[in-house]
């Protein structure tokens, strides 16, 4: 896999309320203070279209994420052209949205515009009290099956934006994609 210009922005999509904004929040917070445990403020308001989060390497240099809303699901795909990677969020505690934000899923990575791209699967709200059982998101989501056909360029990580648990693993990863790790 080549190595994306930092122009190129990661794209952040997910279901309405699958935590997207408070992720990419707790992100910039542990990129900006390297502080595992910053202090964020969790109360978000769902994003209604497209939130350009920046994360400032160097001078010269940002690592950029789009994060689009779930309630422009229709026009996702326009976003996906030039992005180095996706970040695909869901809500782990919401049995009723799973098969949604599957279907949604496997439409993305069926695009053409997404083929051979990195793509991370974040499972968030780990730490709700009634969870889906990683049996069943990984049959409802068939897991094994979308890594086979992504040519094992899909991660998953499992997260709470709530608590900051594995959120340095998510931004790990994104430096990763752009070979700044």
């Amino acid at each position: 896999m080549t190595v994306p210009e930092l122009t190129s922005p990661m794209v952040v999509l997910g279901i309405g309320g699958s935590g997207k904004s408070l992720i990419l929040r707790r992100m910039l917070a542990l990129h900006k203070t390297a502080n595992l445990d910053p202090h964020v403020d969790a109360d978000v308001v769902p994003s209604v279209g497209v939130d350009i989060n920046t994360f400032p390497i160097d001078k010269n240099r940002n690592m950029v994420c789009k994060e689009v809303g779930g309630a422009m699901m229709p026009l996702w795909p326009m976003y996906l052209k030039d992005c180095a990677g996706i970040v695909y969020v869901v809500d782990v505690s919401d049995s009723f949205q799973l098969g949604a934000s599957a279907a949604a899923l496997r439409h993305i990575l069926s695009l053409p515009a997404i083929r051979g791209k990195p793509v991370l699967l974040v499972l968030n709200k780990s730490d709700a009290p009634c969870l889906v059982s990683m049996e069943d998101l990984e049959a409802t989501f068939d897991i094994d099956s979308l890594r086979e056909e992504n040519r094992d360029t899909m991660v998953v990580i499992k997260t709470s934006a709530l608590s900051g648990e594995n959120i340095e693993k998510v931004l790990g990863w994104m430096k990763g994609i752009y070979g700044l790790v």
